[in-house]
């Protein structure tokens, strides 16, 4: 290295900025990767978090479902009286057409 004063003065700073910038760069690097590394370990934590609240939402559901089920079936056994489609299909035809033929076979004969 040369020294002050000497014409070499611009090549000295050069190498000494360029010193300078590498270690800057590589505080900035390191600087960078911690808080990657930081903002990995809250992102994971609260990844975790999250599938621990959506484990629990599914076993909600599914307790909710269940529930549902049982006081459907208890509610159909208490109800007795339940709806028959059978019961209820029109097989021909019905009373009023019944009436109306009844009171014309009368009124001719």
């Amino acid at each position: 290295m040369a020294a002050l004063g000497d014409g070499d003065e611009n090549a000295q700073l050069i190498q000494g900025h360029a010193c300078i910038k590498k270690q800057y760069r590589s505080n900035l690097q390191e600087q960078l990767i911690r808080r990657v590394d930081s903002f990995i370990l809250l992102f994971q934590a609260k990844l975790e978090k999250i599938s621990l609240q959506v484990a629990e939402n599914k076993m909600i559901g599914r307790f909710r479902s269940l529930l549902a089920h049982w006081t459907r079936g208890i509610r159909r056994r208490l109800a007795g009286d339940r709806y028959h489609p059978e019961e209820h299909y029109m097989r021909g035809p019905g009373p009023k057409t019944r009436a109306k033929s009844a009171g014309r076979a009368s009124s001719t004969g």
